[in-house]
């Protein structure tokens, strides 16, 4: 059968994909390049965010519309809010990332003129061993563990990514260099929450860091989000790891707000000053840093004080990205039941926090011109040309360059989210 995937949400959410469909050419299904040349879709679903849930069950309506397709709702929302998947109506399967294993079985029952089946959860399996079909060529999404250890008040995606499960060490090397040997050159480690690795099997972040600088090869490797609890434990081992020419100078630590009483109410298990702690530690070692964080505008029981204590730590830290998220309750969360600040207010400092970010980040931008620097060329740009990847991370648009290759660039220009550069 010819399959076609949608995937919505994080990084984790694009390597599950890769791994069903990885799982599917092995059974020998068919990779469809767009929709109507498929018989199955797969719509990999996220529900980090209300808007984000919304937009996928309305998609999943319209897919529902469409005659002779199978549709399989996949990944997260089944498990954060299945009712919402069964108004809409049956679909061929319903599976969750805890059964991703199951996607073979699924299609061959959809082959015999099965619907409805459902498959939310399996035994446990390991992704580091199971075969991948990447969206890349240059970028291959290596998932370090599932699940945190974290209990935010907030989040949904902890009940359905569950408690922290790391993969081993060896495990994650030998795909790490298979994924290398094949030509890969950027390596993209992801989880809940990177800085929690390891602490369910005796092991650590900063370990596998430098095991995997280890590998002789020229490659870069990004690490995906920190909570800024975790990396307290780590912090001394993490900046020694973070030393190696082949990890990028990039650091997601994200904040949530500024202000101590919120950040309590949130259970996120750190202080503001926590958090400028380990960005001046890591600030003082590598001079260009590529700081991004994450802030929530909105959540119950911030007042103008609270929001105002939020703006002050972004003008302290000067992240270069700031992921700027309304408050939006969902289902299940003990935020979900606190009161909610009026919604015309939370726009309000949403957009006046935005404007203020996104002219910290042209400042900060402004500085990289006229500089020289090597950058990995990963992709094709949105709006043209190539993105070029420098030593921080921090994307440069050149407008001829060959995904895969590292070049020399000159740095000409800055706009608020990304460089120009041009190849010398």
């Amino acid at each position: 059968m010819r399959v076609y995937c949608e995937t919505y949400g994080c990084t984790m959410n694009r390597g599950d994909t890769e791994l069903m469909l990885g799982r599917l050419i092995e059974a020998a299904h068919e990779r469809a390049s767009s929709l109507a040349e498929a018989d199955v879709v797969i719509v990999n679903t996220c529900a980090v965010k209300g808007p984000t849930q919304k937009r996928v069950l309305r998609r999943l309506e319209e897919l529902q519309k469409l005659d002779g397709k199978h549709i399989i709702v996949a990944g997260c929302l089944p498990l954060i809010d299945l009712p919402s998947v069964e108004r809409l109506g049956t679909f061929a399967g319903v599976i969750s990332n805890k059964s991703l294993n199951s996607i073979g079985d699924i299609l061959e029952q959809i082959s015999q003129g099965k619907s409805g089946i459902r498959v939310l959860e399996s035994g446990p399996f390991e992704r580091p061993r199971m075969p991948k079909a990447r969206f890349s060529e240059v970028s291959a999404i290596v998932a370090i563990a599932e699940g945190c250890r974290s209990n935010c008040s907030y989040c949904s995606v902890r009940f359905a990514r569950g408690r922290l499960h790391s993969y081993s060490l060896d495990s994650l090397t030998e795909e790490i260099k298979n994924a290398i040997g094949v030509g890969y050159r950027e390596i993209l480690l992801t989880a809940q929450d990177t800085a929690a690795y390891g602490l369910d099997i005796g092991a650590d972040l900063p370990s596998l860091l430098k095991k995997i600088s280890s590998i002789e090869s020229k490659f870069m490797v990004r690490i995906g989000m920190m909570n800024p609890s975790f990396v307290k434990r780590i912090l001394p081992g993490l900046l020694e790891a973070y030393e190696s020419d082949k990890i990028y100078k990039f650091l997601h630590l994200p904040v949530q707000s500024g202000d101590d009483d919120v950040l309590s109410a949130m259970r996120r298990d750190y202080t503001a000053d926590d958090f400028l702690k380990i960005v001046r530690a890591f600030r003082e070692r590598f001079e260009d840093l590529y700081l991004a964080t994450d802030i929530i505008v909105g959540f119950p029981g911030e007042g103008e004080r609270e929001f105002m204590h939020t703006c002050e730590l972004i003008e302290e830290a000067r992240p270069d990205k700031v992921n700027l998220t309304r408050f939006s309750p969902m289902p299940g969360t003990d935020a979900s039941r606190m009161p909610q600040v009026d919604g015309r207010e939370v726009a309000k400092r949403s957009r006046m926090l935005a404007s203020r970010c996104r002219a910290i980040g042209y400042e900060l931008n402004q500085h990289y011109v006229g500089r020289m620097a090597e950058g990995l060329v990963t992709e094709p740009g949105k709006k043209g040309g190539y993105v070029a990847r420098l030593p921080n991370y921090k994307p440069a648009i050149v407008r001829h360059a060959k995904p895969g290759d590292f070049i020399k660039l000159k740095i000409v220009d800055a706009r608020p989210t990304y460089l120009l550069g041009v190849p010398l």
